[in-house]
């Protein structure tokens, strides 16, 4: 046992109780440090991998969307324009219970009476980018059993004044041509004294100063109607035909799809700008110098001078060089001559 070396005593200012890491410990923890990084990388690079298809799936639905929008203004652009080349016809041939949603803006004549009272005021609905009110009216037709048609007799400028004769219907029997539209939702507000917001016939009915059973259940509720002739004269203004332009909807939709093809291609710059960051980074950190590429000083007077007179030398040089050799050759061929 004597020949048994004994185990070194560990340094005298180690503390007491101290753990000396056994050999390796080290390179693990580096090992494992790098691991470490690498995981937190691959998870910031699936993250924002996952942000930017998020983005390119956003900006793609976006643009379906507003394709959607534009098609569905192209089919209601194509019923206007149908429609409002259509030939008038009798208002009992195209309105039955229910307004067909084909038939709206169609050209109807209706022959009848205007309700006297039943003026309305019907606010801010804009003509020709003027905030306006229309003139709304019942008109009872003669047909039987009779029906009592809202109809938009025409529009003024809005101000706080009504126009005088604006709300004031004309007497006897008329004969009228309208376009036929759909009734419009029921606005919840509370309407003022005499004014609707929107033309649903049971709130301009309930606006006159009429009583609502004497109309014995004759009142049109899925439509109302634009008048068109007679032409409405001073105070009213005629109201203009319908919008038929096709709007942003498509250009919208590819200004969306250009932005989804672009985020890709701006974060494949931005990444490579950032690694050329980090490289330059790195090297200066490592103490080393990026080659710069030498700039060509342009030429002075002096540097052109000393350029002469250097190739005026050496073509000196080279012709003493080619007199000497001649003189050589002569002076060789004159010894064997007179050998």
């Amino acid at each position: 046992m004597g020949g048994v070396p004994r185990p070194p005593r560990p340094p005298p200012h180690l503390p007491r109780g101290a753990v000396v890491p056994a050999r390796g410990h080290r390179a693990r923890n580096g090992v494992r440090g790098r691991g470490d990084a690498v995981n937190r990388a691959g998870s910031r690079t699936v993250g924002v991998v996952g942000l930017l298809l998020l983005g390119v799936a956003v900006c793609v639905l976006l643009g379906l969307w507003q394709l959607s929008r534009h098609n569905d203004r192209v089919a209601q652009v194509d019923l206007i324009t149908t429609n409002l080349d259509a030939p008038v016809a009798p208002l009992t041939d195209v309105l039955g219970d229910d307004l067909d949603p084909q038939d709206v803006w169609r050209p109807v004549t209706v022959t009848g009476t205007w309700v006297e009272g039943s003026g309305v005021q019907l606010r801010n609905r804009p003509v020709q980018d003027a905030n306006a009110s229309h003139a709304l009216a019942l008109f009872r037709t003669d047909e039987t059993p009779a029906r009592v048609l809202v109809v938009d007799r025409g529009w003024w400028r809005q101000t706080d004044v009504v126009p005088d004769g604006s709300l004031e219907v004309p007497g006897g029997t008329s004969e009228i041509v309208v376009r036929l539209r759909a009734q419009e939702d029921l606005d919840e507000r509370a309407n003022p004294a005499g004014e609707v917001f929107r033309v649903h016939p049971g709130s301009v009915l309930e606006q006159t100063s009429l009583d609502a059973d004497a109309l014995d259940g004759a009142l049109v509720t899925s439509a109302y109607g634009m008048i068109v002739s007679p032409v409405p004269t001073t105070p009213l203004g005629a109201l203009p035909d319908p919008d038929t332009s096709l709007r942003s909807h498509l250009s919208y939709a590819l200004q969306w799809w250009f932005f989804a093809a672009a985020i890709p291609v701006a974060a494949v710059v931005l990444k490579r700008r950032a690694d050329a960051e980090d490289a330059e980074a790195a090297a200066e950190a490592a103490g080393e110098e990026r080659p710069v590429a030498a700039r060509r000083r342009r030429a002075s007077m002096e540097d052109e001078e000393d350029a002469l007179l250097d190739a005026a030398e050496r073509a000196a040089a080279e012709r003493a060089a080619a007199d000497r050799a001649t003189a050589g050759r002569r002076d060789q061929a004159s010894e064997i001559s007179s050998a």
